[in-house]
């Protein structure tokens, strides 16, 4: 017979939010690099294989945010770094089907992104970025 130890599992899923929140740290770090790439390729998609795979992981997030979401008992604040992420991203996603919209564009290395949106991308990693280390440091912090 198993016995199934309960307060096992909730702090197992209280590591994987941890973890969670770790990795979405990494997340803003790779969309600061990539939104950096693109800016100073004029605007343009970098044909890079370290692109590509910071680029999938970046977008891949949206996924993992929403599982997270499902699965794991976030608490307070710590609920925020999946929300804010999934805003950022459909956000982005809402951004490009209109800006394909509005040009003819066939090819997607053809997408030339404004300065200000990339800027923008970077704001949100910086702020992301902050966030997640507050939520990572506030159980430390005399609050």
């Amino acid at each position: 017979m198993v016995d199934i130890n309960f307060t096992n599992i909730l702090s197992a899923l209280s590591e994987f939010e941890t973890l969670y929140i770790v990795a979405s740290y990494i997340i803003a770090v790779f969309i600061w690099l990539e939104s950096t790439w693109v800016l100073n390729n004029a605007g343009k998609l970098p044909e890079s294989n370290v692109f590509a795979v910071v680029s999938l992981a970046t977008s891949s997030w949206l996924v993992v945010s929403g599982l997270a979401l499902f699965f794991l008992e976030f608490n307070g604040l710590s609920m925020s770094v999946p929300v804010a992420y999934g805003i950022y991203s459909l956000m982005g996603w809402i951004y490009g089907a209109r800006l394909i919209s509005t040009k003819d564009i066939d090819d997607p290395k053809d997408i030339v992104l404004p300065a200000k949106y990339l800027n923008f991308c970077r704001s949100f990693a910086l702020v992301f970025a902050l966030l997640c280390g507050f939520v990572l440091a506030k159980p430390y912090l005399p609050i």
